[in-house]
């Protein structure tokens, strides 16, 4: 009997290809374009920002990653460098305050 080798694998070959490109049709539907904020809700963001700093809570925050995907999290501030407009998050990664959409206390 003979084997037919590597060809009896060929149409499933397919089936992988399609899978990646599905993939990365997804990843460009989930892809955002980032609001404006006006003046008003950049001072509202900062305000609770600093509250949540000063009674070291638990917030919620909506920013945006990589500019293009939106990320929500639930943490605390463990710091404020004003300076640069960045903050050290309690899971150890920096945050600047341009990424931030909205803030809520949890």
């Amino acid at each position: 009997m003979k084997d037919r080798g590597m060809i009896k694998w060929q149409p499933f070959d397919s089936v992988f290809s399609s899978k990646k490109m599905i993939q990365n049709i997804l990843i460009e539907k989930n892809k955002v374009i980032k609001p404006c904020l006006s003046e008003e809700q950049m001072m509202e963001i900062e305000a609770k920002l600093w509250e949540g700093f000063h009674n070291q809570v638990p917030i919620s925050i909506r920013y945006f990653f990589h500019s293009q995907y939106l990320e929500k999290q639930n943490v605390m501030i463990s710091a404020i460098q004003v300076a640069q407009k960045r903050m050290l998050l309690s899971d150890h990664s920096l945050l600047y305050f341009d990424q931030i959409i909205d803030i809520t206390m949890a």
